[in-house]
């Protein structure tokens, strides 16, 4: 007996430990993560940022939990004492638990508002007021943009609080009353007193959880209804006439009639108050004298009805109809230059200059156009064609891979030139956890190339190349550029394991080793540490691994967009990582951060555009320690100075970025995008052009790869003396993007954006005028399908089974006029990846395909092409078309040309003996194009 009653006290003290580590080991498994990420902030050297966000995290969590669970707690003093003390004490127990959890689902919700706050607390003023000549307006910018976002986070807060309260007093009085249940049959029921149920509901409804819980969402609703004048300010509506803020009925009648709405919400709220409040005479009065004694609430429910729906919309319908819309424009004109005004400013595009270039500027020759460095250096060298012939030349093994190509510029042989580059990133994906994670930890090297030329047999020259990585002149990459952070490194590693060294790269037969020799990465030799990297990364083995020793460390969000976005959340990043070699040959990624806000008055808003955007920080991560530096490149912008004050650890000024970080920087695509957007309309600075739609810009279009799309924005060295805005200079790298008129193909004008220190940033437009003919992309694309010599070159490429692929259309503004280049591209079966084979030059209605950039531009511009330097990509004999496989051709066109004829003419039997004959006819200019 006794041995069995220890036993027992064994077994119950077993049940108990197992009870106790489980709790533990939820509990780490609940806060694993903020575990992990206290030591990973603290790692990458920006514990400051993680600490100011959980600190003010905490407080309103605290805030929200202690504030909810007090007024649910009170309630249930009232509840309980409405129901006459007759509920169970498990009711009540149950009620306060409840209450706890409640509290910290609305503290939960509450402390993700903790950036508007920080914001707030730490507010910049922009020295900028809203136009607005009314009571309660002409406020600094700041005020909506930090202020507001606050005041209407505290009155949700407020509402959502009262809401809870009310909807679960009456709800758990309702269960209380039901669980109490009537009175046992035969019992005599006493007329309504102090103790008697009826009593006691009543009592209940004109109780502080009720009554109140309205008072304060009546309250509320008014200030927010109040708060909504706002809004009008940066309210837009794409498809309304006139596009603008607080526009003429806004501002007389829509803003002033705010007053009247939050009265008309404080009515209603009065009429669910005397509702509760009254629930027992109102009753009466149903009962006696039916719905007519409802006087005074139908009254009020007809103010608030009159209030809310037939003054918006009958009245101010009728307004709009009757006075506005036949008076427009006029009458909306000092708010469309307000927008046109705010707009432009809120987007950088206040001060843009502008130069007209004029058909009668003078022919351009060939000579100057080949000393052009806009010309010398244009980007034949599609950046997707080349990403597969990285793939099929640099991979060297298959678990490496290119991801993007990055168009950079850099000095070579004393020459600024243009280059395409892309890191080689480790992508395996499989082969079991050590070999994840352990073992092939880093990818090795980059690959870069000429922008402008390609090899003879039309691949890409590879400048640099191979691992160890080769160097072009004084460019050169770190012998050593191993690449633990990337665009695609999406996985964790663990570096300096025990008894297991990394893979490095392949050498011969074998595989060179390596050994992490950084400081960065989190240390996770105790098993503390293991402990949470196990449960943050779901790894048991991080736990029992003895690869895992007390000199490991854990590299966590090795993607260099998850790796800023995890420390700089609040940013809004360019989609494009770029990746650069610096002054040591250390590969490093620059990625954009742009600051943005809501709220900006008179400011359009739309897709992708928030109402304020500014270029303002740069941020650069070295691929070899994942090291994270933050800029401030823009002084003035109040958005980056505010967070700036949130986290004053976080961010450099940009006066200390490296010389070498400044002459790689690369302007926001993304950004420019979103500009060009707004800009293609807001240019327009008179007001009726600008109602008019009269000088309306559209992207310009291309037939690339056979598709029609948009000519993407790409990056030019442009000489840009004498153009206003920019500080002279011959080869300064510029972003441009062409655009032709609405609903026409000629041009209209380029838009230049300066990356170069010095010309960061500056936007300035090339127009072209209206009564003159500058041929736009579309136009230039039917110049090339009509030109019978490229036509008959490309059809013989197609009847050889050859894919042509027609690459990107570059618009080159040299001295005053406009040339075209296209590089012409071929694939096919036999072929791994496309190739360069001719470039075609195009000005004004000429057009020349030529083996090479200088050629075709020497040729197209009727200069003679020197014999100094041979071809640059042309294999012996390629020019040479033997006579037989001329005569194939003729006669495969002449067979086409009768087989759509007859085809069209519904003869279709005859139609495919033609077919017949032309396949014949192809099977033989193969034999002859292979040389058979």
């Amino acid at each position: 007996m006794n041995f069995s009653t220890r036993g027992q006290g064994v077994v119950k003290w077993i049940l108990y430990g197992i009870i106790i580590l489980a709790a533990i080991m939820v509990a780490i498994s609940v806060t694993s993560g903020f575990i992990m990420d206290y030591y990973w902030f603290k790692s990458v050297g920006y514990l400051q940022v993680f600490m100011t966000n959980i600190k003010c995290r905490l407080v309103l969590l605290f805030i929200g939990w202690a504030v909810t669970t007090s007024c649910l707690l009170l309630s249930w003093r009232t509840i309980r004492k409405s129901l006459g003390g007759e509920l169970p004490d498990i009711g009540s127990t149950f009620f306060k638990v409840f209450s706890v959890f409640m509290g910290l689902g609305v503290g939960w919700w509450f402390k993700d508002g903790y950036l508007t706050f920080l914001k707030f607390l730490n507010r910049t003023s922009w020295g900028v007021t809203d136009p607005l000549a009314l009571p309660f307006f002409h406020n600094d910018i700041s005020f909506y943009v930090f202020t507001l976002p606050m005041l209407r986070t505290v009155l949700t807060f407020v509402a959502a609080v009262s809401g809870i309260v009310l909807v679960l007093s009456l709800f758990v009085y309702g269960l209380g009353r039901a669980a109490i249940g009537p009175r046992p049959e035969g019992e005599i029921t006493p007329s309504p007193s102090p103790e008697t149920p009826g009593w006691r509901f009543a009592r209940f409804l004109r109780s502080w959880p009720v009554l109140g819980s309205i008072v304060a969402l009546t309250a509320v609703g008014a200030i927010l209804t109040w708060l909504g004048r706002f809004s009008y300010l940066w309210e837009f509506h794409p498809g309304a006439s006139v596009p603008t803020g607080a526009s003429y009925m806004a501002v007389h009648y829509l803003i002033p009639y705010t007053w009247v709405k939050a009265f008309g919400v404080i009515l209603f709220g009065y009429l669910i108050f005397r509702i509760f409040s009254s629930a027992g005479e109102l009753r009466e009065k149903v009962e006696f004298g039916g719905l007519r004694e409802l006087k005074t609430e139908a009254l009020i429910l007809a103010a608030v009805i009159l209030i809310f729906l037939i003054i918006p919309g009958a009245v101010f319908g009728a307004i709009n109809r009757l006075n506005v819309e036949p008076n427009e424009p006029g009458i909306q004109k000092n708010y469309v230059n307000r927008c046109i005004e705010a707009t432009n400013r809120a987007y950088g595009l206040e001060n843009v200059p502008s130069v007209t270039y004029s058909s009668t500027g003078g022919e351009l020759s060939a000579e100057k156009a080949l000393k052009s460095p806009t010309v010398k250096n244009a980007r034949v060298i599609d950046y997707r064609p080349v990403k597969q012939t990285y793939r099929q030349k640099q991979r060297l093994r298959t678990y490496y891979e290119f991801p993007e190509i990055d168009v950079g510029r850099y000095r070579i042989e004393g020459e600024k030139k243009l280059a395409v580059i892309s890191g080689r990133e480790m992508s395996k994906k499989a082969g079991g956890w050590q070999n994840e994670h352990l073992y092939f930890t880093h990818g090795f090297g980059a690959v870069a190339s000429p922008a402008s030329r390609a090899a003879p047999d039309g691949s890409p020259i590879l400048k640099i190349r191979n691992i160890p990585p080769t160097s072009w002149g004084n460019l050169s990459v770190d012998p050593r550029p191993r690449i633990y952070y990337g665009e695609k490194t999406n996985s964790y590693a663990i570096v300096r394991a025990n008894g297991l060294d990394e893979f490095d790269y392949p050498k011969g037969e074998n595989n060179a080793s390596y050994r992490y020799e950084y400081d960065s990465g989190i240390p996770i030799g105790n098993p503390w540490k293991k402990l949470i990297s196990w449960f943050y990364t779901g790894d048991f083995k991080i736990l029992v691994s003895n690869y895992v020793g007390e000199n490991s460390r854990l590299l966590l969000h090795r993607n260099v967009h998850e790796r800023v976005k995890k420390i700089a959340p609040f940013l809004r990043y360019d989609p494009d990582a770029h990746l650069f070699a610096g002054n040591n040959g250390g590969l490093i990624y620059q990625l954009n951060g742009i600051t943005r806000a809501e709220r900006y008055p008179y400011s359009y808003t739309g897709s992708g555009a928030p109402g304020y955007l500014s270029d303002s920080v740069k941020a650069f991560v070295k691929a070899n320690t994942g090291e994270a530096a933050f800029y401030i490149t823009q002084d003035g912008d109040p958005v980056a100075k505010t967070f700036s004050k949130i986290y004053p650890s976080l961010f450099k000024k940009g006066e200390e970025m490296p010389q070498y970080y400044r002459k790689h920087l690369i302007y926001p695509e993304s950004l420019f995008q979103v500009q060009m957007k707004i800009y293609r309309r807001y240019h327009m600075r008179g007001f009726r052009a600008f109602y008019q739609k009269e000088d309306l810009w559209t992207p310009a279009g291309e037939k690339y790869h056979g598709r029609g799309t948009r000519v993407e924005p790409y990056n030019i060295l442009l000489n840009v003396e004498n153009k206003p805005g920019f500080e002279n200079r011959k080869k300064e790298f510029t972003l441009i993007k062409p655009f032709t008129p609405k609903g026409k193909k000629n041009m209209r004008a380029l838009v230049l954006v300066g990356q170069d220190p010095g010309n960061y940033g500056q936007i300035t437009v090339i127009k072209f005028p209206k009564g003159e003919l500058f041929r736009g992309p579309r136009q230039v694309e039917a110049i090339i399908s009509q030109n019978t010599h490229i036509s008959r070159r490309v059809s013989l490429w197609e009847g050889a089974g050859s894919n042509v692929l027609r690459g990107n259309l570059l618009v080159l503004p040299v001295e005053n006029s406009l040339i075209y280049i296209e590089p012409l591209y071929l694939s096919g079966a036999g072929v791994p990846y496309p190739q360069l084979k001719r470039v075609i030059a195009v000005r004004k209605d000429r057009a020349a395909m030529e083996n090479s950039l200088r050629r075709a531009v020497s040729k197209v511009l009727k200069g003679r092409v020197g014999r100094a330097r041979p071809p640059e990509n042309i294999a012996p004999g390629e020019n040479l078309a033997p006579a037989k496989l001329v005569q194939a051709v003729r006669k495969y066109l002449d067979l086409r040309e009768n087989y759509i004829r007859l085809h069209r003419q519904g003869d279709y039997v005859s139609a495919a003996k033609i077919k017949e004959r032309m396949a014949q006819v192809v099977e033989n200019m193969k034999d002859l194009s292979r040389g058979g």
